[in-house]
This record gives structure tokens, C-alpha cells and sequence, in this order.
């Protein structure tokens, strides 16, 4: 998400995609998010590609219970929103773990989407 500023600046918050999280769930997101001046937006995961490709999340966090039905889905959501996936193992992950988890995510590469050349 890019807001512009006085004097013409834009600036670029990143926004973590919470897919199906419970409200306590949410609700520690927002709080290891906050230092960390990030956006998190819940998100309902029968609605996660449309919001995914119009919001492009730097992060997607979702709970290991629903990664675990579907990962290759949800990697190939991440590679098609320019995302890092965030999988968590526990609701009641300490609050400076899950920042450091949303840290790590923001600073690693997101996977590169690879488009066929028409040079052939």
C-alpha cells in the first residue's frame, strides 16, 4: 500500500495478508505488526487470490491447519503475489517471535515469477 505525503513523497507500508486467522489470532498479528510498521488486513482464504493480486502482500501469514491442507497452493499464491508465506505453528507464539517471524519475512527475497520468453 503507497500513500502520498506532503510534499509529493510517496510512501510504501507493507501489508501482511492474515488468511483465516482467528480473531485472537488477528489481533496478535496486529500487535507484533505494529513495530514493525506494517499493514495487516484480514482475509477470508476463499477470497485470498483475488485480494492477494490486488493488494500484493509483502507477507502472507495463515495458520498451520489450513497451510497443511493445501501447501502447494498457498506457495504458488505467495509466487504469484510476490509474497513470503509466513505459516504459523501456534496461536500463542510470543508476540517478539512474531515479529521477528514478520521481519525475516519482510527482508528475505519473495520468490521470482518466471515468464516464458517470446524470443524463441
Amino acid at each position: 500500500m503507497s500513500e502520498r505525503v506532503e510534499g509529493g513523497r510517496v510512501i510504501h507500508v507493507p501489508i501482511v495478508m492474515a488468511l483465516d486467522c482467528s480473531a485472537v489470532l488477528l489481533s496478535r498479528c496486529r500487535k507484533a505488526a505494529t513495530g514493525r510498521r506494517l499493514l495487516v488486513r484480514a482475509c477470508e482464504s476463499a477470497f485470498a487470490w483475488k485480494t492477494a493480486v490486488t493488494l500484493r502482500p509483502s507477507i502472507i501469514v495463515l495458520p498451520s491447519h489450513l497451510h497443511e491442507r493445501e501447501p502447494e497452493r498457498f506457495s504458488m499464491l505467495a509466487r504469484e503475489a510476490g509474497s513470503r508465506l509466513v505459516v504459523l505453528e501456534s496461536e500463542q507464539l510470543p508476540l517478539d517471535q512474531l515479529a521477528r517471524m514478520f521481519s525475516s519475512a519482510l527482508y528475505t527475497p519473495a520468490p521470482v515469477r518466471a515468464h516464458a520468453s517470446s524470443t524463441d
